[in-house]
C-alpha cells in the first residue's frame, strides 16, 4: 500500500519548487533564446503573420456568435471565494475572472483604450495590430492583432515550451455603460496555441468599474509535460491548472486596473500573493491525497511574514515529535 502521507508531502515539496522557480524559468528561457543572429529580429517590428484581406466583415461578426454559448456555459459554473470560475471543456480550459476597480467608468475608459488591452496581459512580449474598421468617433471596432507572450505557466519554459504566439480577430463594442472586446484565434505561427478565444469588458457599476476577463484556451505542451500529464492524478492536474490561471490573470487584472487608474508602469504580482495562492492549491490537492494528515509530523502553513531580504518566516502548527 502506498504511503499516502508521504505522497502529500512530496506533492507539497514539488509545488513549492514550482513556485520558487517559475520566474527564474521565465528569465532563463528568455536568455537561452537570445542568440547573436536573433538581435536584428528582436528589434524589428512584429509582422501580423496573416493576410488581413482574407477576413471580411462576416468573419468578424461571427466572433460574437462563437463566444455566446461559451459565456453562458462559464456563467453556470459556481465561483470560488475570489470570484474565479473555470472548468475543462474537453482538453481546453474555460475561464472567467473579474475585478472591481473604484475608478469611475468614464475616467477609467478615458485612461485606458480597451482596443489596446491585449498588450497588458501577463507575460506580453511583443505584438502588432491592424485596424480594419473604426466608428464615427475614430475608435477601432474591428482589428486583427498578433500577440506574443511568455509561456504560461512560466516553469514550462524550462521544459522547452515555446512563446505563445497568437493572431486573432477582434471586435470592440462601445456602449454608455460597458465596453467589450472579443477575440477569436485565427492563426498561431509556431502552433503554440490550439485554442485562444475570449473577451475583456469594462462595465459601469455603482462603485466604479468592473473588469471581466473570459477565456477559452488550450496551449501546446512541451514533450515532457505531454508525457507527464496523463499520469497526473486529476486533483494534482486541476491544482496546477487552477494555480497557473489564478496567478496569471491576477497579474493581468492588476495591470489593467492600474492603467485604468492612470498608471503607465509595469505591475508585478507580489511574492506573498503567489505564495498564498500556491499553498491554497497545495491544501486542496493534499486533502484527498492525505487523509492521515493528522498523523504526519508537520503540515503546510502560511508564512507569518516576509522580511526585507525576501525570506519567509513560519510558525509550525505543532512541534515535531
Amino acid at each position: 500500500m502506498p504511503n499516502i502521507p508521504l505522497a502529500g508531502v512530496a506533492l507539497r515539496r514539488f509545488l513549492t519548487i514550482v513556485d520558487q522557480t517559475a520566474e527564474l524559468a521565465t528569465e532563463l528561457a528568455s536568455a537561452l533564446r537570445i542568440r547573436p543572429n536573433d538581435a536584428p529580429t528582436r528589434t524589428a517590428p512584429t509582422p501580423l503573420g496573416v493576410d488581413a484581406l482574407a477576413f471580411g466583415p462576416a468573419e468578424f461578426e461571427a466572433v460574437a456568435r462563437h463566444l455566446e454559448p461559451l459565456d453562458q456555459l462559464i456563467a453556470s459554473v459556481s465561483p470560488s471565494a475570489d470570484g474565479m470560475r473555470w472548468r475543462y471543456l474537453d482538453e481546453a480550459v474555460l475561464f472567467r475572472c473579474e475585478r472591481q476597480v473604484p475608478t469611475p467608468f468614464d475616467e477609467f475608459t478615458t485612461c485606458l483604450d480597451i482596443s489596446q488591452v491585449i498588450g497588458l496581459t501577463s507575460g506580453h512580449l511583443a505584438g502588432c495590430t491592424d485596424v480594419q474598421a473604426r466608428d464615427e468617433a475614430g475608435r477601432p471596432i474591428r482589428q486583427l492583432e498578433r500577440s506574443i507572450n511568455r509561456a504560461q505557466p512560466a516553469y514550462l519554459a524550462l521544459c522547452g515550451a515555446d512563446v505563445l504566439d497568437v493572431c486573432k480577430l477582434e471586435t470592440i463594442d462601445y456602449g454608455p455603460d460597458e465596453q467589450l472586446l472579443r477575440w477569436r484565434q485565427v492563426h498561431s505561427e509556431n502552433a503554440s496555441a490550439l485554442q485562444d478565444d475570449g473577451s475583456v469588458s469594462f462595465a459601469r457599476t455603482a462603485g466604479g468599474t468592473r473588469v471581466t476577463i473570459c477565456a477559452y484556451q488550450q496551449f501546446a505542451l512541451p514533450p515532457l509535460w505531454r508525457a507527464i500529464t496523463p499520469a497526473l492524478w486529476p486533483a494534482v492536474r486541476r491544482a496546477l491548472v487552477e494555480d497557473a490561471y489564478r496567478r496569471s490573470f491576477h497579474t493581468t487584472l492588476s495591470t489593467i486596473a492600474a492603467h485604468g487608474q492612470g498608471s503607465t508602469g509595469p505591475v508585478a504580482e507580489t511574492a506573498g500573493a503567489d505564495y498564498s495562492s500556491l499553498w491554497d492549491a497545495v491544501a486542496r490537492v493534499a486533502e484527498p491525497l492525505n487523509p492521515l494528515a493528522g498523523l504526519a509530523p508537520w503540515r503546510p502553513t502560511r508564512p507569518e511574514y516576509t522580511d526585507s531580504s525576501g525570506f519567509r518566516h513560519f510558525r509550525p502548527e505543532r512541534q515535531p515529535r
